[in-house]
């Protein structure tokens, strides 16, 4: 390649991170840049004082091709920030940049001048896709998936107040987790802008030094929170409760029975047993919409559970499950609503916790969890909205599977969460109007989930707060083609694209 645009490279200085790099991982990508066509002029390498040795063939390479080396201290990062004479920083880190990825990443921001920093799709060596989420600031806390190649307005930079010297070694972290913080745009750019090599150690002490980026952003906003190490550069954000408020589990029942791993049980009475003996959440009350034929004894057994806690609801109309959720909340006395089917059993104690302390969290809508079959494949990590229609991520998948870009070890945006476990205030329950009763059977969730959307808020996706979903066993699982009709007279053009799961589909 005889070299990139003059124009383009006016406007556009490129620095190749050393952090998390050693050996010859960092000598290609720096080749990769300048393969690309940049001159050496118009790149950098930035190198950690404290990693130089481990950086030694990548300096080296860069001293050959003429690239300036600078120093990953904050000063000198700023100094010349401040000097630059770039409209946009390419920062590129453990990955081979494609060569038309700059061209593509600066229209991308020339097209959408609301974007501050931008990210994209990348791919294995191999050739396998890892197509990344649209923007998601509650998974950037758990986990950098912005990849090798992101780039950002120079001025944006500048405003936010540039580079942090306690974020040594997490750089590209800590000033994307600034921008949304400061009120910027983050934003997918949906193209392939690198190879990368999926094989990450935790090289020089960087995935500590994320997570202290984190901690320190939690800290600013004055989220008060514990960052725990799953794994390198992956983490589990457990956020605090505030004030432990309230939360109604609606349950809505007809008391039926059904064989689960050998033996007979009250689906709602295990349901109920499980969440009282288990969970450790103890401000709760049941909110129990009860059909008219549910035996006698089944209440009974739901009395003795739950006692004082119980808020019994009777309803004698034809089955409609929007129906009996809004009679529920209209009952309910909690702060929050935990919308709950009767065929369903704990396994993390925290749940509750882990989905509370989410929905309390700024432009959170509604919180859903991770569901297992009874053999116990998933059933739910999150819902999929595409061409119309709705499905759930990693439907089928066996337990312990995963994307490649860990989707299923952090909590995540979704474009919607299934309602036989979700979590969503009393007052935006009541904000968007509840359930909508033309959609009495499926897809009820869809269209609350895309209510909720549509005043701004989003929905999130935990996979620490775990239960089983034996799905259907209480009811007829059939879709009418009513449903779907009602559905996508209401929201198709809205659900075209999945944003979220797109590892996951």
């Amino acid at each position: 390649m005889s070299g990139i645009d003059p124009e383009l490279a006016s406007r556009l200085e490129v620095w190749v991170d050393s952090a998390g790099q050693s050996g010859d991982d960092g000598v290609r990508t720096l080749r990769a840049v300048l393969e690309a066509g940049f001159a050496p002029d118009r790149v950098a390498v930035t190198v950690d004082d404290s990693a130089v040795e481990d950086s030694a063939g990548m300096v080296a390479a860069a001293n050959a091709a003429g690239v300036t080396v600078i120093s990953a201290s904050a000063a000198a990062l700023n100094e010349r920030l401040e000097s630059s004479g770039a409209d946009y920083l390419l920062m590129v880190r453990r990955g081979l940049i494609l060569p038309e990825g700059a061209l593509e990443a600066v229209a991308f921001l020339d097209r959408y001048p609301e974007v501050d920093l931008g990210y994209g799709d990348s791919m294995t060596e191999d050739g396998t896709s890892l197509l990344r989420p649209a923007a998601s600031p509650i998974r950037l806390r758990s986990s950098d998936y912005l990849g090798p190649v992101v780039v950002a307005r120079v001025s944006s930079l500048r405003q936010i107040g540039g580079f942090r010297p306690e974020a040594r070694l997490a750089h590209v972290l800590d000033l994307a987790l600034r921008v949304d913080e400061q009120g910027g745009r983050l934003a997918l750019i949906p193209l392939m802008l690198a190879t990368e090599d999926l094989a990450k150690d935790d090289f020089a002490g960087t995935s500590a030094a994320q997570r202290l980026v984190v901690e320190q952003a939690l800290a600013r906003v004055g989220v008060r929170a514990t960052v725990d190490e799953v794994e390198p550069f992956i983490r589990r954000v457990r956020y605090e409760t505030l004030d432990e408020p309230l939360v109604s589990i609606i349950i809505p029942t007809r008391g039926t029975s059904a064989t689960i791993a050998g033996s007979s049980r009250v689906l709602v009475v295990e349901a109920i047993r499980g969440i009282v003996e288990r969970s450790t959440y103890r401000n709760l009350e049941f909110v129990v919409v009860a059909d008219a034929e549910t035996p006698g004894e089944v209440i009974d057994a739901l009395k003795d559970l739950c006692g004082e806690r119980l808020r019994l609801v009777l309803w004698d109309a034809p089955f409609n499950f929007s129906a009996k959720m809004n009679r529920g909340a209209a009952a309910a006395k909690g702060d929050y609503l935990l919308l709950l089917n009767d065929d369903v059993e704990v396994v993390s104690e925290d749940w509750i916790e882990s989905m509370l302390g989410l929905a309390q969290q700024r432009g959170v809508g509604t919180v859903g969890a991770m569901l297992y079959f009874e053999d116990s494949s998933i059933q739910h990590a999150g819902q999929v909205y595409t061409g119309g229609m709705a499905g759930h991520a990693a439907f089928g998948w066996n337990g312990g599977l995963d994307d490649a870009i860990r989707s299923l070890a952090t909590d995540h945006e979704v474009s919607g969460v299934t309602a036989a476990c979700a979590l969503i205030s009393r007052d935006l329950y009541f904000e968007i109007g509840g359930f909508t009763l033309t959609l009495p059977g499926n897809y009820n969730d869809v269209d609350l989930n895309m209510k909720v959307r549509e005043t701004g808020r989003r929905a999130i996706f935990t996979p620490w707060a775990r239960l089983y979903h034996f799905e259907s066993k209480s009811r007829d699982p059939k879709i009418l083609p009513s449903d779907l009709e009602n559905l996508q007279v209401r929201w198709k053009r809205r659900m075209q694209v999945e944003l979220y799961s797109r590892m996951m589909m």
